[in-house]
């Protein structure tokens, strides 16, 4: 009879504390989360497109299928395009003189030919002559003007005949000699001033463009007295350059110096324009000890006259090797805020997904990706731009 009552009153304890600890855990607030998501997608699960067939033609969309390739070790290098050691001239004044444009006037850029007359120098005279131009002018007005008495009392006592012509004559030929050397002192007079308008006779010497190309510097303009092996002009021929480029001493044996190497220009990212091929040539064997670096030295063609000396340009150099790679072309790729990559794949007739991709380099017109792609994929690569911009709300 006691057990069952000790038993009685077990039971009834733990029929308590299980109804009591219920009804905490119901009065007890939950917690709650610090972030929440609606509607979650995952990348895999991307906004898929489809379009009609009328849309696909008119978008003229082309597809390439993802396969693997053979891509060729290469890394990109900043070059500096300079003009060819040699093939820039100064043009100097051989001796002291005034500047004279031998034709049109010439301005900065502007295409020379070899052999092209760019200026006159008028050469002047010596330097005890310039010192005395103004005495040498004073002398000779006075003796033009006792020249001209001297001419009239002549003319007037032949008129009268009180005079023979002979005397005439020998005042007339002495007053055109003194006029012409009265002419000769009044133009030095003027050269001095930088007035070459004058019509005296005066030596000149005609300058030549000694080779034919661009001219990057004026020093010295018209109407300007300078002086002997005074600097002209800066004439650089740039249908040919080379691209300077330092790269780290470590790389230089790993580089392969008789391949040649591509050359492209800032302005536009890599794959949209044409890149230019740099043949590798010997150069000056010159160093940065400070960077640690060794300059290579590669030769552009520049007959559509794109690059400038002194530019800087993206030159990609090719190493020793090759290695495996999956390839597509780089016009499939398109770029979203972020610097994402991405590539359309068509999985089904008429049918675009859009994936992400990532790419470790452009070779030749190529894209190299790393990861996203596992071959065999169909591509879009004419119409990825107006897929993006379907999708986005960027296309009409």
């Amino acid at each position: 009879m006691g057990l069952s009552k000790l038993t009685i009153l077990l039971t009834t304890v733990l029929l308590i504390l299980i109804a009591t600890g219920c009804s905490s855990d119901k009065g007890k607030p939950k917690a709650v989360s610090p972030a929440e998501m609606s509607n979650p997608v995952k990348e895999s699960e991307l906004n898929t497109i489809t379009l009609t067939p009328l849309a696909v033609k008119r978008i003229g969309i082309t597809l390439a299928v993802a396969g693997n390739g053979n891509v060729a070790n290469s890394r990109i290098y900043s070059g500096e395009v300079m003009a060819v050691p040699g093939q820039t001239v100064t043009l100097t004044a051989p001796v002291a003189g005034t500047l004279v444009a031998a034709g049109s006037q010439l301005q900065g850029g502007q295409q020379v030919r070899k052999g092209q007359a760019l200026y006159r120098l008028v050469i002047l005279p010596s330097e005890r002559d310039l010192l005395s131009a103004r005495d040498d002018v004073a002398q000779k007005q006075v003796q033009y003007t006792v020249a001209t008495q001297k001419a009239q009392r002549a003319d007037q006592l032949y008129k009268e005949r009180a005079g023979s012509l002979r005397a005439k004559q020998e005042a007339e030929a002495e007053l055109a000699a003194v006029a012409a050397s009265l002419r000769v002192a009044r133009s030095r007079v003027e050269l001095l001033r930088g007035n070459t308008s004058g019509s005296a006779q005066l030596s000149t010497l005609t300058i030549n463009a000694p080779i034919s190309g661009t001219i990057q510097r004026l020093h010295s303009s018209t109407s300007q007295a300078v002086a002997a092996a005074a600097p002209i002009a800066d004439i650089a021929a740039t249908n040919t350059l080379w691209v300077r480029v330092p790269v780290y001493a470590g790389d230089a044996d790993k580089i392969n110096r008789s391949a040649p190497a591509s050359v492209q220009l800032l302005s536009g990212f890599a794959g949209s324009a044409k890149a230019i091929t740099g043949r590798p040539i010997r150069g000056p064997q010159t160093a940065d000890a400070l960077n640690t670096s060794v300059d290579l030295y590669y030769e552009i063609s520049n007959m559509d006259e794109n690059m400038n000396p002194g530019a800087r340009v993206s030159i990609s150099l090719p190493f020793h090797g090759s290695n495996a790679g999956m390839l597509i072309p780089y016009s499939a790729v398109v770029y979203d805020i972020n610097g994402g990559s991405w590539v359309y794949e068509n999985t089904a007739e008429n049918v675009f997904v859009r994936r992400r991709i990532e790419i470790t380099t452009v070779d030749n017109m190529n894209a190299v990706v790393k990861r996203g792609l596992t071959g065999g994929e169909k591509i879009v690569v004419t119409g990825a731009a107006e897929l993006f911009g379907t999708e986005f709300g960027g296309g009409k």
